[in-house]
């Protein structure tokens, strides 16, 4: 079985810059004699005689001479605040909603040149708040080093704030990749697989191979895969989740399987041309070994729990998708989407100790996540 996941963006959100960006800063720190701060002195200030300055490098190289150091620090905060204003992803629900104005963050600038403390103090609600911090992590999470603030000739700790405007204007209808690749998000005529939605499921049911090795194991899970449609119809595959930690030859199996689909897309249009576009497909593995039977009715039970409870946490009703995805994860443990979204669930109540357990378990069974930036906020490592 297999379908085009609409929540799949709602999972599979990049917490990355543009590789662009990279480009824009620099660790070297500014070559300035500044006494260590007391090893004790836990203190924060919220005004110093030298405020802290980002590390921007084109605001601390090769600057003319003539610069003070209010110049590099002016130019300094334009800049960062151009990026972080340039990488927001404006939230759908907060466009839907017509939702718009600052979002205000609060973060203490410590003496090693990081941040911490990271908070919102004013949000706009619709996720800009989230995306606020998101953006923000980034760039630290990408290596953006801080001149300390500086009181009494020695580096001390300052808190800070920062405004991110959250503005609707007319959106591209398209990013550019990591790779340089042009991804159209909106087209005027979709891609297609030869036949249709329900040929696609055919395909997938037939031509997927379950491991002969795992037959007996009655391993049943999803692997769910991001596939790049270009726009000559050849596919392949961007990024690759295994849910369920099949393994590497299940896996495998989900990779070959798009390689049979190569010659049966048709590319998307846009303006009359075809383009490129991202495509969401999810790959079910379950065997048909006759003991295998009551496993698998389980985990089609679960399925069908995780997406009611992934709408009612659309809805606004965390503690009901809590009670259908307690279900879920009873009958098919360790799934690691149940447990993000249930962790998410929990975050929406405040339940930031709940919600780290179930992340941070996602954490230590795939080795990575898909929401790092948010986890690592969140639950502090």
């Amino acid at each position: 079985m297999c379908y085009f996941a609409a929540i799949y963006n709602n999972i599979m959100r990049t917490y990355t810059l543009l590789a662009l960006c990279a480009l824009l800063w620099t660790n070297v720190r500014a070559q300035t004699t500044v006494a260590p701060a007391t090893p004790t002195d836990t203190t924060i200030y919220d005004f110093v005689e030298e405020l802290p300055i980002p590390m921007i490098a084109r605001c601390v190289k090769n600057i003319p001479a003539s610069w003070t150091l209010d110049s590099i620090r002016t130019c300094a905060q334009y800049t960062l605040l151009s990026i972080l204003s340039g990488n927001i992803q404006y939230p759908e629900t907060a466009r839907q909603q017509d939702i718009q104005g600052t979002v205000v963050l609060s973060y203490v600038v410590e003496t090693n040149g990081k941040i911490s403390n990271l908070k919102i103090m004013r949000d706009i609600g619709g996720g800009c708040g989230t995306e606020a911090v998101r953006v923000f992590t980034a760039l630290d999470e990408a290596g953006l080093s801080w001149k300390p603030g500086i009181q009494d000739k020695k580096a001390v700790r300052v808190r800070q704030t920062m405004p991110l405007r959250f503005k609707l204007e007319e959106t591209k209808p398209y990013y550019l990749s990591v790779k340089g690749d042009t991804i159209y998000t909106s087209v005027a005529v979709e891609p297609s697989f030869r036949g249709g939605m329900d040929s696609l499921r055919s395909f997938v049911a037939n031509q997927v191979r379950y491991p002969k090795a795992y037959r007996d194991s009655c391993k049943n899970g999803i692997i769910e895969m991001n596939l790049l449609l270009r726009n000559n119809g050849t596919v392949e595959v961007d990024n690759q989740l295994d849910f369920n930690r099949l393994g590497l030859d299940f896996e495998w199996e989900a990779l070959q399987l798009v390689q049979k689909s190569q010659g049966l897309w048709t590319p998307a249009q846009y303006d009359g041309k075809a383009v490129h576009v991202m495509i969401p497909l999810r790959v079910f593995f379950k065997s048909n070994a006759p003991r295998c039977k009551t496993a698998n009715t389980q985990f089609d039970r679960a399925l069908t729990l995780g997406s009611d409870a992934a709408l009612l946490l659309d809805e606004g009703k965390p503690e009901e998708a809590i009670v259908k995805l307690n279900e879920a994860l009873t009958l098919n443990p360790n799934n690691t989407e149940f447990l993000y979204y249930r962790g998410t669930a929990y975050l929406n109540l405040n339940k930031r100790t709940e919600a780290c357990t179930d992340y941070n378990l996602v954490k230590k069974m795939l080795g990575v996540t898909w929401f790092e930036s948010v986890r690592k906020l969140m639950c502090g490592y």
